[in-house]
């Protein structure tokens, strides 16, 4: 009685569930990552990344077909094998698809804890770092997927030459058209659902780690650069780039 009114106490894991908060850091990323602190979550969201990113497949596969029989055409040896059929390309193509997105999202979460544990003091959980990568992969992962996908069928598949032409060029690869290689990959890689992407990490990193805004941009934007240089290695290992 004497001790005076106590305020409520906010609980920050209340107010949205996790496969909910796939689609609420996009515009309340503060209130995401605030749960997230509190409970970690990596497969609501890349559950759902999965799940937008096979039926993106399905869509494409026409389109897909016509670029690997153009890629095949340009080099003899491979023409000679024939193009692979359906089944095989569905069954390669989905099991690739969760296999590579679950390296990406581990590394990405190895380089969040690095750095957060470097920059942010030493407090970094995986888990939690894992969580926010996968949440801040939306835009990119989703997004851009989903706009990519919408581009590529306006434009038609007349001018495929290769699977790296079934993501149009979105980001600054616009300032430098038929770039291939590294330098092309790595100018893909920039492009405005990235970025934002690069943002939401801030937040997430800075908000789960009760760090600083510089602190937090200064780990998003070392892991960004870090995973668009392995983008460009790949870019440069990759037949049709």
């Amino acid at each position: 009685m004497g001790s005076g009114i106590q305020q409520p106490i906010v609980d920050q894991s209340s107010g949205g569930s996790a496969f909910g908060d796939v689609f609420k850091v996009l515009y309340e990323p503060g209130a995401v990552f605030e749960r997230v602190r509190a409970r970690p979550s990596f497969f609501a969201p890349f559950l759902a990344i999965i799940a937008v990113q096979c039926v993106l497949f399905f869509i494409n596969l026409p389109y897909l077909k016509v670029a690997i029989q153009a890629q095949m055409a340009a080099q003899p040896a491979a023409a000679s094998r024939g193009a692979p059929g359906t089944g095989m390309l569905v069954a390669f193509g989905l099991v690739g698809l969760i296999v590579v997105l679950g390296i990406i999202f581990v590394i990405t979460g190895l380089l969040l804890w690095a750095f957060s544990s470097i920059l942010g003091g030493g407090d970094a959980k995986f888990s939690t770092m894992l969580s926010v990568g996968t949440y801040s992969a939306v835009p990119a992962a989703m997004l851009l997927g989903i706009i990519g996908t919408i581009v590529l069928h306006l434009q038609g598949s007349s001018g495929l030459t290769s699977t790296a032409d079934l993501q149009p060029a979105l980001g600054l690869d616009l300032l430098s058209p038929g770039t291939r290689g590294f330098l092309g990959a790595v100018l893909k890689a920039i492009n405005p659902f990235s970025i934002w992407g690069l943002v939401l990490t801030a937040i997430g990193v800075s908000t789960t780690q009760r760090v600083s805004k510089g602190t937090g941009y200064a780990v998003a934007v070392a892991t960004f650069v870090i995973g668009v240089l392995i983008a460009g290695g790949f870019g440069a290992l990759s037949p049709g780039r």
